[in-house]
């Protein structure tokens, strides 16, 4: 009996502490970024190891306290890519960072970011993407057009040059 009522008050004090605690801001360079979030979709064309295809593409953008979120969907061929991720601020090495997860790569995807007006730019640090090549380094990057509409391009290090594999327009989803 005497343990059960310590156990209540425990609760009880933990449940007022909580009642009372406020969630961090989150930085401004998040809130730089919240033009991301909602539900967009487009076609992207993919020009990759011989590839010509075009396939859809959708994006989910959600704040959640200090990161944004982010989920993807992309059907091409017959397949099923799937990403989610979750992107922040590194305020000691004053960049954006992302770490996300695939369902076509047995490692998560670390990318380090910049904002500069409406245009942000990621690099990878090398990743495992299962291709015979070994690990690859990608730049991808966003550019607002307006508030519903945004340019994707993602690019693969091959040597000292970087190459176009994908590019699409996606359009804000009226909900």
């Amino acid at each position: 009996m005497k343990l059960a009522k310590m156990v209540t008050v425990a609760l009880l004090t933990l449940g007022a502490m909580a009642a009372h605690a406020q969630m961090p801001e989150p930085p401004a360079e998040l809130k730089a970024i919240e033009w991301m979030v909602g539900n967009w979709e487009g076609d992207v064309h993919w020009t990759m190891q011989g590839m010509d295809e075009t396939g859809k593409m959708t994006w989910k953008v959600e704040k959640d306290t200090m990161f944004i979120k982010q989920s993807s969907v992309i059907e091409m061929m017959g397949m099923k890519m799937t990403e989610v991720g979750f992107t922040g601020w590194d305020a000691n090495k004053k960049k954006y960072w992302s770490q996300t997860f695939t369902n076509y790569g047995p490692t998560p995807r670390t990318e380090w970011g910049t904002l500069e007006k409406d245009k942000m730019t990621f690099v990878s640090d090398p990743w495992d993407m299962g291709m015979p090549e070994g690990p690859m380094t990608s730049r991808s990057t966003m550019t607002k057009k307006s508030n519903d509409e945004v340019l994707f391009v993602l690019e693969f290090k091959m040597g000292d040059t970087w190459q176009k594999a994908g590019e699409g327009t996606f359009k804000r989803k009226k909900v």
